[in-house]
Protein backbone atom coordinates (compact mmCIF):
# COMPACT_ATOMS: atom_id res chain seq x y z
CA UNK A 1 0.00 0.00 0.00
CA UNK A 2 1.46 3.36 -1.27
CA UNK A 3 0.09 5.73 1.66
CA UNK A 4 -2.95 4.81 4.49
CA UNK A 5 -4.37 7.98 6.13
CA UNK A 6 -5.88 7.35 9.70
CA UNK A 7 -7.55 10.08 11.81
CA UNK A 8 -6.45 12.53 9.26
CA UNK A 9 -7.20 16.45 10.34
CA UNK A 10 -6.12 19.60 8.90
CA UNK A 11 -6.81 23.06 10.31
CA UNK A 12 -6.39 26.08 8.51
CA UNK A 13 -7.10 29.90 10.11
CA UNK A 14 -9.60 27.96 12.79
CA UNK A 15 -11.43 25.82 10.19
CA UNK A 16 -11.07 21.96 9.56
CA UNK A 17 -10.07 21.66 6.39
CA UNK A 18 -10.56 17.79 6.08
CA UNK A 19 -11.15 14.91 8.46
CA UNK A 20 -10.22 11.52 6.98
CA UNK A 21 -11.26 8.78 9.37
CA UNK A 22 -9.20 6.08 7.20
CA UNK A 23 -8.48 5.66 3.67
CA UNK A 24 -5.81 3.47 1.66
CA UNK A 25 -4.08 4.50 -1.44
CA UNK A 26 -2.65 1.45 -4.04
CA UNK A 27 1.20 1.61 -5.52
CA UNK A 28 1.39 1.95 -9.12
CA UNK A 29 -1.33 3.71 -10.15
CA UNK A 30 -2.74 6.98 -11.23
CA UNK A 31 -5.70 8.69 -8.96
CA UNK A 32 -6.97 11.79 -9.84
CA UNK A 33 -8.62 14.39 -6.69
CA UNK A 34 -11.32 16.32 -7.27
CA UNK A 35 -13.52 18.31 -5.18
CA UNK A 36 -14.88 22.28 -5.43
CA UNK A 37 -12.64 25.01 -4.35
CA UNK A 38 -11.70 25.74 -1.35
CA UNK A 39 -12.14 21.46 -0.28
CA UNK A 40 -8.19 21.47 0.37
CA UNK A 41 -7.22 19.38 -2.71
CA UNK A 42 -3.61 21.36 -2.28
CA UNK A 43 -3.24 21.45 0.99
CA UNK A 44 -3.81 17.14 1.19
CA UNK A 45 -1.43 16.92 -1.61
CA UNK A 46 1.09 18.87 -0.11
CA UNK A 47 0.48 16.96 3.02
CA UNK A 48 1.51 13.63 0.89
CA UNK A 49 4.30 15.62 -0.27
CA UNK A 50 5.07 15.93 3.25
CA UNK A 51 5.43 19.38 2.26
CA UNK A 52 3.05 20.13 4.62
CA UNK A 53 1.89 18.49 8.14
CA UNK A 54 -1.47 17.59 9.09
CA UNK A 55 -3.06 18.84 12.47
CA UNK A 56 -3.32 15.15 14.05
CA UNK A 57 -3.78 11.86 12.93
CA UNK A 58 -1.37 9.29 11.13
CA UNK A 59 -0.09 8.87 7.77
CA UNK A 60 1.83 5.66 6.65
CA UNK A 61 3.93 5.47 3.68
CA UNK A 62 4.42 1.60 2.37
CA UNK A 63 3.58 0.76 5.31
CA UNK A 64 5.55 2.55 7.69
CA UNK A 65 4.43 5.41 10.15
CA UNK A 66 5.87 8.44 9.15
CA UNK A 67 6.97 10.52 11.96
CA UNK A 68 6.28 14.13 11.68
CA UNK A 69 10.13 14.97 12.17
CA UNK A 70 12.18 17.22 9.83
CA UNK A 71 14.91 14.36 9.71
CA UNK A 72 12.40 11.61 8.42
CA UNK A 73 10.46 14.05 6.39
CA UNK A 74 13.32 15.08 4.46
CA UNK A 75 14.19 11.34 3.46
CA UNK A 76 10.31 10.86 2.55
CA UNK A 77 10.86 14.29 0.35
CA UNK A 78 13.82 11.90 -1.96
CA UNK A 79 10.89 9.85 -3.02
CA UNK A 80 7.64 12.28 -3.44
CA UNK A 81 7.57 15.43 -6.06
CA UNK A 82 5.02 17.49 -6.14
CA UNK A 83 4.98 19.46 -9.33
CA UNK A 84 2.83 23.20 -8.46
CA UNK A 85 -0.67 24.12 -10.48
CA UNK A 86 1.80 27.21 -11.74
CA UNK A 87 5.68 26.22 -11.57
CA UNK A 88 8.40 28.81 -11.04
CA UNK A 89 11.79 27.93 -13.15
CA UNK A 90 14.90 29.80 -12.08
CA UNK A 91 16.77 32.53 -13.93
CA UNK A 92 19.13 29.60 -16.34
CA UNK A 93 18.68 27.50 -19.18
CA UNK A 94 16.26 24.51 -19.08
CA UNK A 95 18.69 21.87 -18.02
CA UNK A 96 20.05 24.06 -15.22
CA UNK A 97 16.50 24.03 -14.17
CA UNK A 98 16.16 20.29 -14.59
CA UNK A 99 19.76 19.92 -13.02
CA UNK A 100 18.75 21.81 -9.69
CA UNK A 101 17.27 19.06 -7.99
CA UNK A 102 19.86 16.76 -8.76
CA UNK A 103 22.78 19.43 -7.32
CA UNK A 104 21.04 19.48 -4.35
CA UNK A 105 21.33 15.90 -3.68
CA UNK A 106 24.47 15.95 -4.42
CA UNK A 107 24.88 14.01 -7.43
CA UNK A 108 28.11 14.08 -9.61
CA UNK A 109 28.12 16.62 -12.21
CA UNK A 110 28.24 13.78 -15.21
CA UNK A 111 25.42 11.16 -13.67
CA UNK A 112 23.21 14.85 -13.38
CA UNK A 113 23.69 15.79 -16.85
CA UNK A 114 22.61 12.27 -18.36
CA UNK A 115 19.99 12.12 -15.87
CA UNK A 116 18.65 15.49 -16.84
CA UNK A 117 18.94 14.70 -20.86
CA UNK A 118 16.70 11.61 -20.41
CA UNK A 119 14.28 13.20 -18.27
CA UNK A 120 13.84 16.22 -21.09
CA UNK A 121 13.63 12.79 -23.24
CA UNK A 122 10.99 11.92 -21.49
CA UNK A 123 8.77 15.11 -22.04
CA UNK A 124 9.94 15.85 -25.40
CA UNK A 125 11.76 19.01 -24.85
CA UNK A 126 15.49 17.92 -25.13
CA UNK A 127 15.87 20.62 -27.92
CA UNK A 128 15.39 23.22 -25.34
CA UNK A 129 17.91 22.36 -23.45
CA UNK A 130 20.06 25.42 -23.87
CA UNK A 131 17.03 27.46 -23.63
CA UNK A 132 16.09 30.40 -21.39
CA UNK A 133 13.73 29.16 -19.22
CA UNK A 134 11.70 32.49 -19.11
CA UNK A 135 11.27 32.24 -22.92
CA UNK A 136 9.35 29.27 -22.56
CA UNK A 137 5.29 29.34 -23.31
CA UNK A 138 3.09 28.25 -19.96
CA UNK A 139 3.01 24.61 -21.93
CA UNK A 140 6.73 24.21 -22.10
CA UNK A 141 7.02 25.43 -18.47
CA UNK A 142 5.30 22.71 -17.52
CA UNK A 143 6.98 20.15 -19.10
CA UNK A 144 10.08 21.16 -17.75
CA UNK A 145 8.92 21.51 -14.48
CA UNK A 146 7.60 17.37 -15.65
CA UNK A 147 11.21 16.98 -16.22
CA UNK A 148 12.72 18.76 -13.50
CA UNK A 149 10.64 15.80 -10.95
CA UNK A 150 11.12 13.05 -13.34
CA UNK A 151 14.91 13.10 -13.00
CA UNK A 152 14.59 12.76 -9.04
CA UNK A 153 13.31 9.35 -10.22
CA UNK A 154 10.19 10.06 -7.49
CA UNK A 155 7.95 6.51 -6.77
CA UNK A 156 5.43 9.28 -6.68
CA UNK A 157 4.68 11.81 -8.73
CA UNK A 158 2.01 14.96 -7.04
CA UNK A 159 0.75 17.42 -9.75
CA UNK A 160 -1.76 20.29 -8.85
CA UNK A 161 -3.85 20.97 -11.78
CA UNK A 162 -1.59 19.77 -14.09
CA UNK A 163 -3.24 20.85 -17.44
CA UNK A 164 -4.11 24.09 -15.93
CA UNK A 165 -3.65 27.21 -17.97
CA UNK A 166 -2.66 25.34 -20.56
CA UNK A 167 -3.64 24.90 -24.62
CA UNK A 168 -5.21 22.31 -25.79
CA UNK A 169 -2.23 21.00 -27.64
CA UNK A 170 -0.16 21.01 -24.32
CA UNK A 171 -3.05 19.35 -22.25
CA UNK A 172 -3.04 16.47 -24.49
CA UNK A 173 0.93 16.09 -24.21
CA UNK A 174 0.98 16.58 -20.79
CA UNK A 175 -1.18 13.79 -20.38
CA UNK A 176 0.61 11.19 -22.67
CA UNK A 177 3.55 11.89 -20.22
CA UNK A 178 2.02 11.33 -16.89
CA UNK A 179 0.15 7.87 -18.43
CA UNK A 180 3.61 7.10 -20.15
CA UNK A 181 5.13 7.78 -16.95
CA UNK A 182 3.07 5.40 -15.28
CA UNK A 183 3.09 2.80 -17.79
CA UNK A 184 6.74 2.76 -18.00
CA UNK A 185 8.48 3.61 -14.85
CA UNK A 186 5.32 2.41 -12.99
CA UNK A 187 5.42 5.85 -10.64
CA UNK A 188 2.61 6.28 -9.02
CA UNK A 189 0.60 9.36 -9.72
CA UNK A 190 -1.95 11.35 -8.21
CA UNK A 191 -3.13 14.63 -9.37
CA UNK A 192 -5.91 17.14 -8.68
CA UNK A 193 -8.42 18.88 -11.56
CA UNK A 194 -11.56 20.35 -12.19
CA UNK A 195 -12.44 18.29 -15.35
CA UNK A 196 -14.40 15.02 -14.92
CA UNK A 197 -12.59 14.66 -19.19
CA UNK A 198 -9.56 14.20 -17.07
CA UNK A 199 -10.54 11.57 -14.99
CA UNK A 200 -11.72 9.46 -17.75
CA UNK A 201 -9.10 9.89 -19.91
CA UNK A 202 -6.26 9.30 -17.27
CA UNK A 203 -6.84 8.16 -14.25
CA UNK A 204 -7.45 4.50 -12.72
CA UNK A 205 -8.93 5.87 -9.61
CA UNK A 206 -11.17 8.42 -8.79
CA UNK A 207 -10.58 10.44 -5.31
CA UNK A 208 -13.16 13.20 -4.41
CA UNK A 209 -12.78 15.88 -1.41
CA UNK A 210 -15.72 17.96 -0.22
CA UNK A 211 -17.05 18.55 3.12
CA UNK A 212 -13.94 17.25 5.17
CA UNK A 213 -14.11 13.52 3.48
CA UNK A 214 -12.52 11.80 1.11
CA UNK A 215 -14.10 8.88 -1.22
CA UNK A 216 -13.05 6.85 -4.18
CA UNK A 217 -14.65 5.44 -7.39
CA UNK A 218 -13.44 4.15 -9.92
CA UNK A 219 -13.36 5.71 -13.44
CA UNK A 220 -16.37 4.90 -15.39
CA UNK A 221 -16.41 2.63 -18.42
CA UNK A 222 -12.91 1.07 -17.60
CA UNK A 223 -13.15 -2.73 -19.05
CA UNK A 224 -11.10 -5.57 -19.51
CA UNK A 225 -10.21 -6.27 -23.16
CA UNK A 226 -9.66 -8.53 -25.77
CA UNK A 227 -7.83 -8.48 -29.03
CA UNK A 228 -9.97 -11.38 -31.60
CA UNK A 229 -9.21 -9.60 -34.62
CA UNK A 230 -5.72 -6.93 -35.47
CA UNK A 231 -6.51 -5.59 -38.81
CA UNK A 232 -4.12 -3.31 -40.54
CA UNK A 233 -6.21 -0.30 -39.87
CA UNK A 234 -8.50 -1.52 -37.55
CA UNK A 235 -9.14 -4.38 -34.97
CA UNK A 236 -11.86 -6.33 -33.07
CA UNK A 237 -11.90 -6.05 -29.29
CA UNK A 238 -14.18 -8.35 -27.13
CA UNK A 239 -15.00 -6.13 -23.52
CA UNK A 240 -15.96 -8.14 -20.43
CA UNK A 241 -16.56 -11.01 -22.68
CA UNK A 242 -19.76 -9.96 -23.74
CA UNK A 243 -19.49 -6.95 -26.35
CA UNK A 244 -17.72 -6.43 -29.74
CA UNK A 245 -16.21 -2.82 -30.84
CA UNK A 246 -14.02 -1.93 -33.52
CA UNK A 247 -11.28 0.36 -32.79
CA UNK A 248 -8.12 1.47 -34.67
CA UNK A 249 -5.08 -0.84 -34.87
CA UNK A 250 -2.27 1.77 -33.43
CA UNK A 251 -3.98 2.02 -30.34
CA UNK A 252 -4.04 -1.53 -29.64
CA UNK A 253 -1.26 -2.76 -27.26
CA UNK A 254 0.98 -5.47 -28.43
CA UNK A 255 -0.50 -7.27 -25.11
CA UNK A 256 -4.09 -9.48 -26.27
CA UNK A 257 -5.31 -8.70 -23.34
CA UNK A 258 -5.79 -5.35 -21.48
CA UNK A 259 -8.18 -2.61 -20.30
CA UNK A 260 -10.25 -0.21 -22.46
CA UNK A 261 -11.65 3.00 -21.19
CA UNK A 262 -14.43 4.86 -22.90
CA UNK A 263 -15.22 8.49 -22.37
CA UNK A 264 -18.15 9.23 -21.66
CA UNK A 265 -18.93 12.67 -22.55
CA UNK A 266 -17.76 11.58 -26.51
CA UNK A 267 -20.50 8.84 -26.88
CA UNK A 268 -23.01 9.85 -28.99
CA UNK A 269 -26.84 9.17 -29.53
CA UNK A 270 -26.76 7.85 -32.92
CA UNK A 271 -30.70 8.37 -33.32
CA UNK A 272 -29.76 12.25 -32.70
CA UNK A 273 -26.36 12.59 -34.88
CA UNK A 274 -27.14 10.12 -37.62
CA UNK A 275 -23.39 9.38 -37.73
CA UNK A 276 -23.52 5.55 -37.99
CA UNK A 277 -21.28 5.56 -40.89
CA UNK A 278 -18.63 7.67 -38.68
CA UNK A 279 -15.39 5.67 -37.79
CA UNK A 280 -15.97 3.91 -34.47
CA UNK A 281 -18.46 1.12 -33.31
CA UNK A 282 -22.56 1.14 -33.22
CA UNK A 283 -24.02 -0.34 -29.56
CA UNK A 284 -27.13 -0.59 -28.46
CA UNK A 285 -28.63 -1.04 -25.31
CA UNK A 286 -31.75 -0.53 -22.52
CA UNK A 287 -31.56 2.87 -20.95
CA UNK A 288 -31.31 2.02 -17.33
CA UNK A 289 -31.03 5.02 -15.40
CA UNK A 290 -31.45 8.67 -16.19
CA UNK A 291 -30.10 11.85 -13.90
CA UNK A 292 -29.09 15.30 -13.71
CA UNK A 293 -25.57 15.70 -12.99
CA UNK A 294 -22.65 18.67 -13.21
CA UNK A 295 -24.99 21.04 -15.33
CA UNK A 296 -25.35 17.45 -17.56
CA UNK A 297 -27.59 14.47 -17.33
CA UNK A 298 -26.01 11.26 -16.97
CA UNK A 299 -27.15 8.13 -18.44
CA UNK A 300 -26.33 4.44 -17.75
CA UNK A 301 -27.63 2.01 -20.34
CA UNK A 302 -26.90 -1.63 -20.18
CA UNK A 303 -25.75 -2.98 -23.24
CA UNK A 304 -24.12 -6.12 -22.53
CA UNK A 305 -21.69 -3.94 -20.46
CA UNK A 306 -22.71 -0.67 -18.21
CA UNK A 307 -22.28 1.62 -20.36
CA UNK A 308 -22.21 5.49 -18.82
CA UNK A 309 -22.86 8.77 -20.85
CA UNK A 310 -23.44 12.24 -20.51
CA UNK A 311 -26.01 14.23 -22.78
CA UNK A 312 -26.22 18.24 -22.68
CA UNK A 313 -29.70 19.73 -21.70
CA UNK A 314 -30.27 20.11 -25.20
CA UNK A 315 -29.80 16.75 -26.53
CA UNK A 316 -31.49 15.44 -23.46
CA UNK A 317 -34.80 17.42 -24.42
CA UNK A 318 -34.39 17.41 -28.15
CA UNK A 319 -34.87 13.18 -27.72
CA UNK A 320 -36.67 12.61 -24.48
CA UNK A 321 -34.91 9.18 -23.55
CA UNK A 322 -37.17 7.18 -21.09
CA UNK A 323 -35.99 4.03 -18.36
CA UNK A 324 -36.51 0.84 -20.39
CA UNK A 325 -36.45 2.64 -24.00
CA UNK A 326 -33.87 1.15 -26.54
CA UNK A 327 -31.03 3.00 -27.87
CA UNK A 328 -28.00 3.05 -29.85
CA UNK A 329 -25.10 4.82 -29.55
CA UNK A 330 -21.97 5.79 -31.65
CA UNK A 331 -18.92 5.14 -29.47
CA UNK A 332 -16.19 7.59 -32.01
CA UNK A 333 -12.37 6.46 -32.10
CA UNK A 334 -11.73 9.60 -30.11
CA UNK A 335 -13.23 8.05 -27.04
CA UNK A 336 -11.69 4.97 -26.60
CA UNK A 337 -8.41 4.54 -25.25
CA UNK A 338 -6.45 1.39 -24.84
CA UNK A 339 -4.60 0.72 -21.68
CA UNK A 340 -1.93 -1.88 -21.29
CA UNK A 341 -2.84 -4.31 -18.56
CA UNK A 342 -0.64 -3.68 -15.25
CA UNK A 343 -2.22 -5.45 -12.05
CA UNK A 344 -4.93 -4.63 -9.93
CA UNK A 345 -6.96 -1.94 -12.23
CA UNK A 346 -10.31 -3.82 -11.47
CA UNK A 347 -12.16 -3.05 -14.68
CA UNK A 348 -15.76 -4.50 -15.16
Amino acid sequence: MLYELIGLEKILGGRKIFDIDRFSIRSGRIYSLTGPNGAGKTTLLKILAFIDRPTAGEIRFFTKSVLQVEGDLLELRRQVVMVDQSPLLFTGTVIDNVEFGLKMRKIPAAERRKRAIEALQQVGMERFDRTEAHRLSGGETKRVALARALAIRPKVLLCDEPTANVDSEHQKIILDILAAINRQDKTSIIFSTHYQSLEQQLAHFCLHLQHGHLSEHQADNVYHAELIERGQRRSSCRLAERVIISVPTRSIPAEPLFNLRIDQDKIRLAAITGDRQTEGSLVEGRVAQIREENGGVAVKLHAGIVLDLTLSPEIYADRSLRVGEIVAVVIPDEAVHCIPNSGDVRPV
